[in-house]
């Protein structure tokens, strides 16, 4: 039953049967928005961040989310942490670079760069004209902010 009023459409019979059931769903993730059903839905954001090894060095990008498989067990995970990344929010961004800072603990990052890419909304002219998604062109970026590396 939670699975069935979590991902239904609001409505008023919704809205008289989902009290008692809230709890099963948000303990399932079923709360989310609609935005990802045709025909209108939300543009996607990506997070990358760029590693700057030391002062000079060319910085190195990395995509977060994006070069992991979808039937990765941790893509859920990563996928829902990227979008808590936001300058709003500077715990998150700190414990997040600080992984990331252990993780190419190698590179001897000094300071992680966070970048948004969000997606430009494409017309399905556009689509069938050729344009994807996830290409450059159809990316705006938008920088996060950065966090330092612990010494």
């Amino acid at each position: 039953m939670a699975m069935l009023l979590g991902t239904a459409p609001p409505s008023y019979l919704q809205s008289l049967l989902l009290p008692p059931w809230r709890p099963y769903i948000e303990a399932l993730h079923l709360d989310g928005r609609w935005g990802f059903f045709a025909p209108d839905p939300s543009a996607g954001r990506l997070l990358r961040y760029r590693i700057e090894a030391r002062p000079g060095a060319e910085p190195i990008e990395h995509r977060f989310t994006e070069s992991l498989r979808r039937a990765d067990p941790a893509y859920l995970r990563y996928t829902t942490l990227s979008s808590a990344v936001h300058p709003e929010r500077p715990a998150v961004m700190r414990s997040v670079a600080h992984a990331l800072c252990r993780r190419h603990g190698l590179a001897a990052p000094a300071r992680i760069h966070f970048v948004a890419m969000q997606q430009i909304r494409l017309t399905p002219e556009e689509v069938e004209a050729g344009a994807r998604p996830l290409d450059p062109a159809q990316l705006r970026s938008e920088p996060l902010g950065d966090v330092e590396c612990a010494p």
